[in-house]
C-alpha cells in the first residue's frame, strides 16, 4: 500500500508518468501496475487516463491529500535511525550540575539555534543519577564527570570530551588557612560544596578518606556563583574548576589554596547507550559546545 501511495503522489507531483517512474526508479508499466493495485484496494478510479498526461480524478486528489501526511510521517520514521538525517522529535539530555553551572545555557542556546525544529529537554542533576537514567532509556545521553582513568559502567559507553582541573579556594580578604598546606590540615575547616553525588565532592571525600580526614560541610548547595560568593565572605573553603573560576564574577574575592599533596583533575564524559540515530548531530553539537567552552576558559 505504501509503495502504491508513493506512486500516486509521484505522478500527481510531477504531472508526468515518465518523470514519476524515473523518480521512483521504476518502469512506466511498473508504476502503472501500482496505481491499478491502489485503485483495486480502494475501490475507485484515481487517475483520468483519457487525459495526456493522466490527471487525478476528484477521488484521486482526495486520496493524494490524505496520503501526503502519511508519507511524510513515514519518511520521518525511517530517518530516526539515520545518523546523517536532520534531528527531529525530542532530545532528552542530562548534564551534571557542576558542568551545567558553567555551560548549560550556552549549550542549550547553541543547539536551539542549530536545530530550531528539535524539542530539547535538558535535565541537570547528579552525574550518577543521570547515568542511571541514560541506562534505563529515560535520557538519550548525558554529560557527566568521572575521576581520571575511570570509564562509564556497562552497558553505558561514551567518550571523554574535556578534562578539568579543580582548585580549592578560600576568601581573599578573610583567609582561613595559610599556604602552603597539606590536605589533612583542611579536614577541620568548613566547606561550601555541591550536594552528595557531585564528582568534585566525591573525589575530595575520597582523598580525605585515604588520609583519615573528615569533611565538614557548612553549606550544601548547587551553583558555582553562590558558592564562590559565600567562600569570598569567609564562610568556608570551596571547590571550583579553574576554568569556571576564570569566568566568574566572584573571582577577585577568592584565592586558590596551594595544597602540596593534592591535585584534582576530572574527565568530562559524553555517555550514552548505543546508536544516536538522527539525534547524533544535535548530541554532538551539545558535546562540542561544552568541550569548546571549557577549552576557551582554560586558555584565557
Amino acid at each position: 500500500m505504501i509503495d502504491n501511495l508513493k506512486a500516486l503522489a509521484a505522478i500527481i507531483d510531477s504531472k508526468s508518468l515518465t518523470k514519476a517512474a524515473s523518480r521512483l526508479c521504476l518502469t512506466q508499466s511498473a508504476i502503472s501496475r501500482r496505481i491499478q493495485q491502489l485503485e483495486e484496494a480502494l475501490g475507485g478510479t484515481l487517475l483520468d487516463r483519457t487525459q495526456r498526461p493522466p490527471t487525478a480524478t476528484a477521488l484521486g486528489q482526495r486520496v493524494y491529500e490524505q496520503a501526503l501526511p502519511i508519507l511524510r510521517a513515514l519518511d520521518e520514521l525511517m530517518a530516526i535511525t539515520r545518523p546523517d538525517a536532520s534531528p527531529t522529535g525530542t532530545l532528552r539530555f542530562g548534564m551534571s550540575q557542576a558542568i551545567g553551572d558553567v555551560m548549560l545555557a550556552d549549550s542549550v542556546e547553541q543547539v536551539a539555534r542549530e536545530f530550531p525544529g528539535l524539542d530539547v529537554r535538558v535535565r541537570a542533576g547528579r552525574g550518577d543519577q543521570l547515568a542511571v537514567q541514560v541506562g534505563a532509556g529515560d535520557l538519550d545521553a548525558a554529560i557527566v564527570i568521572l575521576p581520571l582513568d575511570t570509564r562509564p559502567t556497562p552497558p553505558l559507553m561514551g567518550r571523554i570530551i574535556a578534562t578539568v582541573d579543580v582548585a580549592i579556594v578560600q576568601s581573599r580578604r578573610r583567609p582561613l588557612v595559610s599556604d602552603p598546606v597539606l590536605l589533612a590540615e583542611l579536614a577541620e575547616q568548613d566547606w561550601i560544596l555541591n550536594p552528595l553525588g557531585c564528582g568534585y565532592r566525591a573525589e575530595l571525600e575520597r582523598a580525605m578518606g585515604e588520609q583519615d580526614g573528615s569533611l565538614r560541610v557548612a553549606v550544601d548547595t548547587y551553583g558555582i556563583e553562590i558558592q564562590l560568593r559565600m567562600v569570598a565572605s569567609g564562610l568556608g573553603l570551596g571547590l571550583v574548576p579553574r576554568s569556571a573560576l576564570k569566568a566568574s564574577g566572584n573571582r577577585d574575592g577568592v584565592a586558590i589554596v596551594e595544597v602540596t599533596d593534592f591535585g584534582m583533575a576530572l574527565d568530562i564524559w559524553l555517555v550514552h547507550l548505543k546508536e544516536f540515530g538522527n539525534l547524533k548531530r544535535a548530541i554532538e553539537s551539545l558535546a562540542t559546545t561544552v568541550a569548546d567552552g571549557f577549552a576557551l576558559y582554560a586558555a584565557t
